[in-house]
């Protein structure tokens, strides 16, 4: 019997099916080997954020404003813990030192205002606890966040706090060094109490 002779039209036929075939295979592989979307946090979870508000000594010494929030991995605000100013009066015009968290915010800051403000704080340790949901009531996903805390003090100094966080199915703990108006800061995710 003999072989039937290759010539250069069937070789180049049969090269280019090859690769044809090798390139249909990798891309079904990965197409199959997408991640999935990252589930959602269900509420069994919270994060406790614990932190003090430090008094620097000397003088006469004004409450800072504070804001607690976290962010996306893009920057973008996903839910306001809370805020510590004075919103009526002339109370008002020291929000703006609250730079990142009015940035991040954006334009529902005013509306977060009303529902996330409280007076300042005497110097002190304070927790606030997060349920996982963003400003729109909705469970957010989970992921990498940064956890910002910001403060601003009349005729003061102003601190920024942000540092990354990684909520997903396990407990964990960080903790980050303060600065002169924030002492040191820990976030434990843990299960709901």
């Amino acid at each position: 019997m003999t072989k039937p002779s290759i010539n250069r039209r069937r070789f180049l036929g049969k090269t280019a099916a090859a690769a044809l075939g090798l390139a249909l295979g990798r891309f079904a592989g990965a197409a199959s080997t997408k991640p999935a979307a990252l589930a959602k946090l269900d509420g069994k979870m919270e994060l406790a954020v614990s932190f003090s508000v430090l008094n620097p000594g000397g003088g006469r010494y004004e409450r800072p404003y504070v804001a607690v929030w976290l962010e996306d991995a893009a920057g973008n605000e996903v839910r306001t813990l809370s805020v510590w100013a004075k919103t009526d009066g002339r109370g008002q015009r020291y929000l703006r030192h609250l730079q990142r968290w009015l940035g991040a915010a954006g334009a529902q800051a005013d509306g977060l205002l009303s529902t996330v403000s409280s007076p300042t704080r005497n110097p002190g340790s304070y927790t606030l606890v997060w349920d996982g949901k963003s400003d729109k009531g909705a469970f957010v996903s989970q992921g990498d966040y940064a956890l910002c805390i910001e403060s601003a003090r009349q005729d003061g100094p102003y601190a920024l706090i942000r540092q990354k966080i990684t909520l997903g199915a396990a407990a964990s703990t960080m903790k980050v060094a303060g600065n002169g108006e924030i002492g040191d800061v820990s976030a434990t995710y843990r299960k709901r109490a």
